[in-house]
């Protein structure tokens, strides 16, 4: 068994290694697009990566690909990492635009047999 499924679900330290080098790599080198993380059991279960580019005249002087490997952390990371660990089931979305995070979404879902109506129905 892995060392990191061994802790606690949502712990820093449960995730896998590449999920965190993957969202560090998002932010430092992505412009514009969003980064989905699907959570399950507060694991991180698939991650989805839609990158936007838009061809313009400033653009066209630029490049857009980046290849090396960020050297630091971003600093958004920690904030990321804190969000993601308050989730069981659901979802991050990380949308960045103009090369800098716009906002992050979390939807978190709650699964039947957690509530209980009249009679133990669930809700």
């Amino acid at each position: 068994m892995p060392k990191y499924l061994k802790k606690e679900p949502n712990s820093t330290e449960s995730q896998p290694i590449q999920v965190l080098e993957i969202i560090n790599y998002f932010l430092h080198t992505a412009y514009s697009g969003f980064l989905i993380v699907s959570v399950q059991d507060g694991y991180v279960v698939k991650m989805e990566k839609t990158e936007r580019f838009t061809i313009t005249a400033k653009s066209r002087q630029g490049s857009y690909v980046k290849i090396e490997k960020p050297k630091e952390k971003h600093p958004l990371c920690v904030r990321i990492l804190t969000e993601l660990q308050d989730i069981r089931y659901g979802q991050l979305i990380i949308r960045l635009d103009n090369g800098q995070v716009d906002h992050l979404e979390k939807t978190e879902k709650r699964r039947i047999h957690e509530f209980e109506g009249v009679d133990g129905a669930g809700i």
